[in-house]
């Protein structure tokens, strides 16, 4: 796995900012471990603290004491299930959901609730009266993951801690399913709301796009490193070369130990183009399409067919003999 750079992430730091820039949580007095346990991660939760000073008996301690009589008593499991699933049918119709928890209130009144779904991603709602809003826990997870990356002991903002909301490389896996590639997934992250990223064990990675219509396609690391100015984050250089000797296999230079690739161009129908430089210091041109090379070009032949010559590779002089000068 490679140690990288952070990415700027414009949706998670909106989820960041939703979580973070509010006012402090009036914690639900419900006397359980799940509570105090969201108290612990958050950070915002809050309960009652005890003050030094003199202990019980005055005035001040009775009503307190009579107050706290009078509190309804704490939501049970099944009331806060059929709440938060109430919520989440408002703001994400799509979760059917499959576990839940109170996290508190914010100080104007609106509730917190964490919520797992049966597929996809979970979410911490906030039940907004009329207009209930959602934080995606994969982005919270993603945004934790490169701030701590970098410091060990950043701010994060509330994190998801269901159980089932445990699933960052899992829902990830399964966004790469719908854009019809797999692998035996080690790590993901979400760089934004559109961009996703799977590191595979031991070898490529994919670099995932959800389109505005929510179809999701994938280009494979070593050939994003080649078409863009960045990398894959979650792929090595080592595993990005596991994928190159595919550009030669079953062809007539299947003896090329691949040492180097560039890209030259694409076509709609007829492929991508990739200029090789084999070990031995030939090079060559190869037109690739779903998923194997079709046509090898001899560089000799580049300037004419793709208008540049090769550049990983000096050209083979011409063996055309030269004309004899006029006499």
């Amino acid at each position: 796995m490679s140690h990288a750079k952070i990415a700027t992430l414009a949706g998670s730091a909106l989820a960041l900012a939703f979580l973070t820039a509010t006012p402090a949580l009036a914690q639900d007095n419900r006397g359980n471990d799940r509570s105090e346990e969201s108290s612990e991660a958050s950070g915002q939760v809050t309960g009652e603290v005890v003050l030094p000073g003199r202990i019980g008996g005055g005035r001040q301690d009775r009503e307190q004491q009579r107050q706290r009589g009078r509190q309804p008593a704490p939501p049970s499991a099944e009331e806060v299930q059929a709440a938060a699933s109430a919520v989440a049918a408002v703001a994400v119709p799509t979760c059917q959901v499959t576990e839940s928890s109170l996290l508190g209130m914010r100080e104007g009144g609106a509730k917190l609730y964490e919520v797992a779904c049966a597929t996809g991603p979970g979410y911490i709602l906030e039940a907004v009266e009329g207009a209930p809003t959602a934080a995606d826990c994969v982005l919270q997870s993603s945004l934790a993951w490169q701030l701590r990356r970098e410091n060990p002991e950043a701010e994060v903002g509330l994190q998801c801690a269901l159980p089932g909301n445990q699933n960052r490389v899992e829902v990830i896996s399964g966004y790469a399913q719908q854009a019809g590639v797999s692998c035996n997934a080690d790590e993901a992250i979400a760089w934004n709301t559109r961009v996703y990223e799977l590191g595979c064990a031991g070898t490529d990675g994919y670099r995932l796009e959800k389109s505005e219509a929510g179809a999701w396609s994938a280009t494979p690391c070593w050939r994003y490193a080649l078409i863009s100015t960045g990398t894959c984050q979650l792929t090595t250089a080592e595993e990005t070369r596991t994928e190159w000797p595919k550009l030669v296999a079953n062809t007539e230079i299947a003896a090329c130990n691949v040492e180097d690739v560039s890209w030259m161009g694409d076509n709609p129908q007829r492929g991508a183009f990739y200029e090789l430089k084999c070990s031995t210091g030939e090079g060559v041109i190869v037109r690739f399409h779903e998923g194997a090379t079709q046509q090898v070009y001899s560089c000799v032949d580049a300037v004419q067919i793709f208008s540049k010559p090769c550049e990983l590779t000096a050209a083979p002089a011409s063996t055309e003999p030269e004309a004899s000068p006029a006499e």
